[in-house]
């Protein structure tokens, strides 16, 4: 008796075949993020769950194309939309730009490429930078906020609160920054008084008010964006800030 051949495999149906094409699709799960601030003083929507970024999708780089300048704006309703467990205006400043680099690194990729003209002969460079190497400094342990500070002229103790995202607005230009320095003095040397305290600060000699703007700065933790340049033609070479061009965020 003659066998019969294996029956054909039945054909696979759509959802399938699209399972097949889509095999190399990048996640696009949202990450649980490591901030400087390591959520210390936060009130997460969900206490148990950490804060998380998702990838951006071809919708949300439609909201960068459609702004000829990526602005502080652009950015803000960028990850607003990618961030979760926490509102962005909640945020602070510090740990705005470490954010703003993973969003870049989880929709694109670790690697960032940028031309730039070198500073010795103007000649381009093709520059390639890999953002998950850029070094994260924590706030440490004891670390406050506000935070005490001794003012080194006037031999005061003031206290100096973080700006939040949604302080934003008075940071448009250092002379607005410096006439509103007041509103994250919350004491001085026991008086929070808001007047008082404004007439204080007007009032503080050059030195103490570069240590209330360091303070406020937070220049000693965050996401450090220093990197080397070295240039492939004169061999140029020195450290410079990260080169944000316009296409960051449209993977260009």
């Amino acid at each position: 008796m003659a066998s019969t051949p294996d029956s054909a495999p039945p054909p696979k149906t759509e959802d399938q075949i699209l399972e097949e094409l889509l095999t190399n699709l990048p996640a696009t799960e949202a990450v649980a993020v490591d901030l400087p601030s390591k959520n210390k003083f936060y009130k997460l929507d969900d206490p148990a769950q950490p804060i998380t970024l998702r990838p951006m999708t071809f919708d949300d780089e439609k909201v960068v194309m459609s702004n000829q300048n990526v602005n502080q704006d652009t950015l803000n309703t960028l990850l607003s939309r990618c961030l979760s467990n926490i509102s962005l205006n909640n945020l602070l400043q510090v740990d705005k730009l470490s954010l703003i680099m993973k969003l870049r690194e989880i929709s694109y990729g670790d690697e960032y490429r940028a031309s730039m003209a070198c500073p010795g002969c103007r000649r381009d460079n093709n520059l390639v930078f890999n953002l998950s190497k850029l070094e994260m400094r924590h706030f440490e342990e004891g670390f406050s906020n506000p935070q005490e500070i001794e003012l080194p002229v006037l031999k005061k103790k003031v206290k100096v609160r973080l700006p939040l995202v949604e302080d934003e607005m008075y940071f448009q230009n250092a002379d607005f920054a410096v006439a509103n320095l007041w509103r994250f003095v919350t004491e001085v040397e026991g008086h929070s008084q808001k007047t008082l305290i404004s007439k204080f600060v007007q009032k503080l000699p050059l030195q103490d008010a570069h240590i209330v703007i360091n303070t406020i700065s937070c220049k000693d933790y965050g996401l450090d964006t220093k990197v080397r340049f070295l240039c492939t033609f004169c061999s140029h070479n020195e450290i410079m800030e990260l080169p944000i061009t316009s296409d960051f965020f449209t993977g260009s």
